[in-house]
């Protein structure tokens, strides 16, 4: 999900976190490299960056920049000395300058938007010093960014949220940015999704909210609300239905054929996957089931 969102929002991602360096990029050259060209080099490991862009610089004679993001849930120990491989790697392929950034989801450093460090020492002297750019969402105050932006009201639901009381109020903000934007469907699905997968309610939070916006500041964000939210939500039950059909199929009958899961995959319906749910606890055998030839 974060991939799509930031190709789709690199140039809205650095303005809201990197205003000064958006400000000497020309967004109007963004191109995305293609990432095989990473693949094997140079001791033959497979290396695949989150995101690389490749952008103009404003500032005299226009020159490369490249634009390199890392999506990370939590921090890892290692992630550094990984950072500085992709920034060597990048640097000898393109000999261009390299602005790396990694994005946390959770954690991150001290500070919601940090430099971080990567350091190599020999012989007690440290010979490599490597910084890269740090944002860590969980870090950030989401009442700070509701308001600046459809992308930052979107990551807003990783953010700090503030008081519970108040949380349901705040997400109905989110959609609000969202949907008063005006963005092409494809845009606002990826946001409403985000907003939908990290800021879930329980059923009883779902029907305060929806009495909570009824009111009529919230029409436009009722509307996107009905259209994607109730979608993206029958989405995440069918897929979960399936999920827990061939894992019940799996422990009474065995290892699935490739036929049955894909038959499976292919069921859309919540009622039709009830309905198969249902006969695994009467079937003596996968034909009873009724999802293969």
């Amino acid at each position: 999900m974060f991939k799509e969102i930031l190709r789709t929002f690199l140039r809205e991602f650095l303005e809201l976190f990197f205003p000064d360096a958006a400000a000497r990029l020309d967004f109007d050259s963004l191109r995305f490299p293609n990432k095989e060209l990473f693949k094997g080099f140079p001791d033959g490991r497979p290396r695949e960056p989150d995101l690389v862009a490749e952008v103009q610089g404003r500032d005299g004679k226009p020159e490369i920049v490249l634009v390199h993001v890392e999506v990370q849930a939590e921090t890892e120990v290692a992630f550094g000395r990984r950072m500085f491989e992709y920034y060597a790697l990048l640097w000898l392929e393109f000999d261009a300058p390299v602005f790396p950034i990694v994005l946390y989801l959770k954690g991150g450093g001290r500070e919601g938007i940090d430099i971080a460090e990567y350091r190599q020492e020999l012989f007690g002297r440290e010979w490599v010093r490597f910084r890269y750019a740090s944002v860590g969402l969980a870090r950030l105050r989401a009442r700070e960014y509701v308001e600046t932006s459809p992308l930052g009201a979107a990551l807003a639901a990783l953010m700090l949220r503030g008081k519970a009381s108040e949380e349901l109020e705040l997400r109905a903000r989110m959609l609000n940015q969202v949907a008063s934007a005006r963005l092409d469907e494809g845009r606002q699905y990826l946001l409403v999704n985000l907003i939908e997968t990290y800021f879930e309610l329980s059923a009883e939070e779902r029907e305060r909210f929806r009495q909570l916006t009824s009111r009529k500041e919230y029409r436009e964000m009722q509307d996107v609300e009905l259209t994607w939210g109730d979608r993206l939500r029958e989405e995440g039950l069918v897929q979960g239905k399936r999920e827990t059909l061939k894992r019940l199929l799996t422990a009474r009958f065995g290892p699935l054929p490739e036929q049955v899961r894909g038959r499976i995959d292919a069921l859309s319906s919540p009622g039709e996957l009830d309905r198969y749910l249902d006969r695994v606890l009467t079937a003596a055998t996968l034909e009873d089931i009724g999802l293969s030839d």
